[in-house]
């Protein structure tokens, strides 16, 4: 009878150390990198997170390396969102928007998300107005109970690339209105054929330069300051915003696309981000903080997904 026992709690317990390891195998799967693949793109693929692939694969930085093997985790990625509601705190506070806020900024310096932000003043984008007056916290309801957003409200926004340090004008805005209703045109021609192959080599020895939001120098600078910067070489004086600089020049298709065209996409807001086009379908950019200035593909599914549109702001008379 002792003899029967023991080999019962023995097959008991190699049962349950089988299952232990078909679950861990279960949460479990892998990724091989491919070319211009990065963290946020192979995230959206396997339906996980920038952070949890951090995390399964002890990633300090977000640099990849083609034919690296990522593990996936699956099952375990839901834990990621399982958060407890965000409490806000019960005084009601308020900020005033100067000249170089973004909602990533105002949320860094208050100790808010841009979730949070969205919600307490109903804002469907981005855009921000100088003078503006934004809610860091909702009014105390008179029970006392502090307000609580959903689960999906207070989680932060994923990780994107850097936007502009810009806060689009009034006068910009008009100006813009205005140029909507005049025929687009060039801004200018290039002296010769060899000129805009020069721009994209003096936009190359920017990179790895740091990202800045609001910057303009090679001590740090954002998208639009990357692009205003390199244009300034070239006599474009250009607006500091790339939702700005997105209205001039002429409009051009993807596949019309050539050297030192400015390329224009939608990030956390409409046409946030902005790069310049140096051939076989890579672009020039002010990243983001982690990456500052770098080359990317326009063909990443990050990329092209969210890609808007394409201007010229040079040509040639003799063509190129």
């Amino acid at each position: 009878m002792t003899r029967r026992r023991i080999f019962l709690w023995m097959g008991l317990g190699v049962l349950f150390a089988s299952l232990g390891l078909c679950r861990e195998g279960l949460t479990r799967e892998t990724y091989q990198v491919l070319k211009g693949d990065t963290l946020s793109a192979i995230a959206e693929k396997t339906g996980t997170s920038v952070a949890a692939l951090k995390a399964a694969n002890r990633l300090k930085s977000t640099s990849l390396k083609p034919r690296q093997t990522l593990v996936i985790p699956t099952s375990n990625a839901n834990n990621i969102t399982k958060q407890k509601p965000f409490s806000l705190p019960p005084e009601e506070r308020f900020y005033r928007v100067v000249q170089g806020d973004t909602l990533a900024s105002i949320a860094r310096q208050n100790d808010v998300s841009v979730a949070q932000l969205r919600e307490l003043n109903q804002l469907q984008g981005s855009a921000l107005k100088i003078g503006q007056k934004l809610a860091l916290s909702k009014k105390p309801d008179p029970g006392g109970a502090p307000v609580e957003l959903t689960k999906d409200q207070a989680l932060l926004d994923p990780e994107e690339e850097e936007e502009d340090g810009g806060v689009i004008s009034e006068s910009a805005q008009a100006e813009i209105e205005k140029r909507k209703k005049e025929q687009a045109e060039l801004l200018g021609n290039w002296n010769n054929s060899e000129e805009p192959k020069l721009l994209v080599r003096v936009a190359m020895g920017f990179l790895g330069a740091p990202y800045r939001l609001g910057g303009s120098s090679v001590k740090g600078l954002d998208c639009s300051g990357f692009v205003k910067k390199i244009y300034q070489f070239f006599n474009i004086d250009l607006p500091r915003t790339a939702f700005e600089q997105s209205h001039l020049g002429l409009d051009v298709a993807r596949d019309e696309l050539l050297e030192g065209d400015l390329l224009f996409f939608n990030t956390r807001r409409k046409l946030g981000h902005v790069g310049i086009y140096i051939g076989n379908n890579e672009f020039v950019h002010a990243s983001s903080r982690k990456r500052g200035v770098r080359i990317d593909n326009l063909n990443t599914p990050y990329f092209d997904k969210r890609f808007v549109k394409a201007v010229r702001l040079k040509g040639s008379d003799v063509g190129l």
